[in-house]
């Protein structure tokens, strides 16, 4: 089959309340139809969104998994589905503007990854993401979270990382994934965004290529879901890409964080359930940190090579 320029690949779990508004804005992108292709994957949603895709937009495909992979595992299963040079990943809880796609394509180049401007649904002159920047102790932080849109974020510039729920990235830069498995959901595009400074590649931030997101539409914000992958997942990719004070000073602060917590439940001061699945959260990262120094020699041996070259 011929290479197409983009392959935009939407992971989709049990997304029915936000996909059809997705798709319906991707059928009346300006770029013309032939220069991309629409993938779902599709997590073993059990809510009708993957049919009634297929039924609404035939011209798409659909691939259903027969489990849940979460955002890191479905967009790396989806590799396999792709004709595209470039795999554009956008979050089925987005509604893009009809030339995002072709503003992406306006900036994107071989070797490059183009993070887009999202603004929140319900707030559409409020910024959700303008790429992502990576804070001293670790934490990943969109930049001009909650800001206004008023001309500050007007200008073409690299960021640290592109946000995944709207961003495009080259395949032939990716390798097999393009996302660590084990972050299921929330850092795996930090993770991936400082793995690919520690190669010596760079992310652009494309202002002009909009996307309007559900902010939380997955998971919500501080569900015990969000605390348990946001806890692990921030620890993890401290200790595979940072320097050894930061990979220390990361499992030190999960252990404080896990403290805190405890004792505010002692105090009437936080819900159990946060509580649980902070503390499950902290275990997950134990179980999980011999596998993350592995990865993080692995890496720090390519920085090196980066570096010399």
């Amino acid at each position: 089959m011929d290479e197409l320029p983009f392959s935009i690949l939407i992971v989709n779990f049990n997304g029915q309340r936000h996909l059809p508004a997705c798709l319906a804005a991707l059928e009346v992108q300006t770029i013309p139809r032939h220069r991309y292709e629409v993938i779902v994957i599709d997590n073993a949603s059990t809510d009708g969104s993957a049919e009634d895709a297929t039924a609404r937009h035939p011209w798409i495909r659909v691939v259903r998994l027969p489990q849940n992979l979460g955002f890191a595992g479905g967009n790396n299963a989806g590799l396999a589905y792709l004709r595209g040079r470039h795999v554009v990943l956008l979050n089925n809880d987005t509604i893009p503007d009809p030339h995002w796609l072709e503003e992406l394509a306006s900036v994107v180049k071989p070797g490059m990854a183009v993070a887009s401007k999202l603004v929140f649904a319900d707030e559409p002159a409020t910024l959700n993401s303008a790429g992502l920047q990576l804070l001293r102790d670790g934490r990943g932080f969109d930049l001009g979270f909650r800001s206004r849109d008023d001309g500050r974020f007007e200008a073409t510039r690299p960021v640290f990382a592109g946000c995944g729920a709207a961003m495009v990235v080259d395949r032939q830069t990716i390798g097999e994934r393009l996302f660590d498995p084990r972050f299921f959901m929330y850092y795996e595009d930090l993770d991936a965004g400082w793995k690919a400074q520690l190669e010596g590649r760079s992310v652009t931030f494309a202002p002009r290529s909009l996307v309007r997101h559900v902010h939380g539409g997955s998971a919500g914000d501080e569900s015990p879901l969000f605390r348990f992958h946001v806890e692990r997942n921030r620890t993890l990719a401290s200790v595979q890409n940072g320097d050894l004070f930061l990979a220390i000073t990361a499992v030190l602060g999960q252990v404080a964080r896990l403290a805190r917590a405890v004792l505010r439940l002692a105090r009437g001061a936080e819900h159990p359930a946060l509580v649980k699945a902070q503390a499950f959260a902290f275990l997950s990262m134990l179980r999980h940190l011999p596998a993350s120094l592995v990865v993080r020699s692995q890496r720090r041996n390519q920085e090196a090579f980066a570096c010399a070259s």
